[in-house]
């Protein structure tokens, strides 16, 4: 049931659970919830999409059936809900979203108290309790109750300003584009409290995403690179995709930044910080496999440490935790704060880049280009059987791709399957791994010397994928 990131699924009102997330499965969902943590309290949040209500509805009635504490917050971002598990005490939280999908789809992502999405530990038991319908009984008198929290919005602000030392310098002019989301009402609100300018573009909530598609993505986002490139005006532009959990920005030139870039120019700013207060530490930034490595170009001249995980942000988070981390970040645009929580925030990091910027006389573009460019792609290419790659398939690739590379006249090439199949060169490095949340494969690749041959090998191994593996 569940991917690298909860449960998703196209929405249908009745069918076929294996394959679509209906109310049915909301409810059962609700039952295995309230069973697996014994009746206790239980945060919901949910995003603008369509279909949220009903599975909010359904949900919640398994939990109540179960004697579950239900604390609403209604319509919010994933950071909020995360975020609000502190205040609220709750034993988990439940947020209905599907993020960046597409808007026939939903599905929900469950949370520790800490912040911390739910383990792959944690849900192979919900799955458990789930199939077996084993749930939690009670009698009449001691069914659960349903509470609704106002103004949740407001605490994260604030809690995010308690956390920010800003300067006195520059408040950058910005555009921010909640795309249609459950960002539309707290991001540019915490933009106006940080005392910068800005305008707003698609941010009436709309659950069929009229302004664009809900990625944060190059092709979705061509309106906003656009209206930077046409005006003098904007410093910078910040998007968000539907539940506001990834977050990208795009400097003054309309140029997008790889989010492996800022999470970069934001470790370095923390570990300047660091060594002005001569703090003994050796500060630890993590990041999955699959980011550029840039990040230690960067980071380990300063005397940083980056430390490499599977991909998806509870991922992150475990090992943020077990490493005693001070950062941590995804090449799809989300960022963990720890001192915070243990779930991406991307308030809290437009807040740091607006910090940053509160204390320095360069602008935000001028800034990031202190940050090298190492050329990089990723392409994704639909699957066409919906279904897991094992490792072994994955080891199977990673033979025919080194083949292919050692073909080309590469040589001390490395093989990692800690999550896909990463292969690195002398000057690079490519990636095959299959999407936690849709039916996709993707090709990344990085090379520090040439993007043509880069473009031109993704394409070649994605034609191995195809001839040699039926896959695409």
């Amino acid at each position: 049931m569940f991917g690298t990131s909860g449960i998703r699924k196209i929405f249908a009102g009745y069918g076929d659970e294996s394959k679509n997330f209906t109310p049915q499965s909301a409810l059962n969902m609700g039952l295995t919830i309230g069973t697996y943590i014994n009746g206790g309290t239980v945060v919901i949040g949910r995003d603008i999409r369509t279909t949220a209500l009903p599975i909010q509805l359904a949900l919640t009635s398994g939990l109540v059936s179960t004697g579950c504490k239900v604390l609403t917050i209604g319509t919010v971002t994933t950071p909020t809900l995360a975020m609000s598990m502190k205040f609220l005490n709750g034993d988990c939280g439940v947020m209905i979203t599907a993020s960046h999908n597409t808007p026939e789809y939903i599905g929900i992502k469950i949370w520790n108290p800490s912040g911390l999405a739910f383990t792959e530990e944690q849900e192979s038991k919900l799955e458990e309790i789930y199939f077996k319908k084993e749930f939690r009984t009670v009698s009449w008198d001691k069914i659960g109750s349903i509470t609704e929290i106002n103004d949740i919005n407001s605490i994260h602000i604030n809690e995010i300003l308690k956390k920010l030392n800003l300067g006195n310098k520059q408040r950058p002019y910005v555009i921010i584009d909640p795309g249609n989301g459950s960002s539309f009402e707290i991001a540019p609100l915490l933009i106006k409290k940080l005392g910068c300018k800005f305008i707003t573009l698609n941010s009436n909530p709309d659950g069929h995403f009229p302004g664009r598609l809900s990625e944060p993505n190059s092709k979705n986002l061509q309106t906003l690179i656009s209206f930077i490139k046409s005006t003098n005006d904007v410093d910078f532009g910040i998007a968000l995709d539907g539940d506001a959990d990834r977050v990208i920005f795009i400097d003054g030139n309309g140029k997008i930044i790889e989010p492996i870039r800022l999470l970069t120019f934001l470790s370095k700013s923390i570990i300047q910080f660091i060594e002005k207060r001569n703090m003994n530490i050796i500060p630890k930034i993590v990041t999955p496999i699959n980011s550029s490595s840039v990040i230690e170009h960067v980071i380990e001249k300063l005397g940083g440490k980056v430390i490499r995980t599977q991909v998806g942000d509870s991922k992150v988070a475990m090992e943020i935790t077990k490493q005693n981390g001070i950062l941590g970040g995804e090449n799809v645009g989300t960022y963990i704060w720890p001192e915070f929580h243990l779930g991406p925030d991307s308030l809290l990091t437009i807040a740091k880049v607006i910090e940053i910027l509160s204390h320095s006389d360069k602008t935000f573009t001028e800034l990031i280009k202190e940050i090298p460019e190492f050329p990089f792609i990723k392409k994704e290419y639909n699957l066409i059987n919906d279904f897991p790659i094992s490792t072994d398939v994955y080891i199977q690739i990673g033979d025919a791709v080194e083949e292919f590379l050692k073909n080309k006249g590469f040589s001390k090439i490395k093989k990692n399957t800690l999550d896909g199949i990463r292969l690195d060169y002398e000057n690079g490095w490519f990636m095959i791994r299959r999407s936690g949340t849709s039916p996709l494969i993707r090709i990344e690749g990085e090379n520090v010397n040439d993007f043509e041959i880069l473009n031109n090998y993704i394409s070649q191994i994605a034609e191995i994928l195809k001839n040699k593996f039926n896959l695409i």
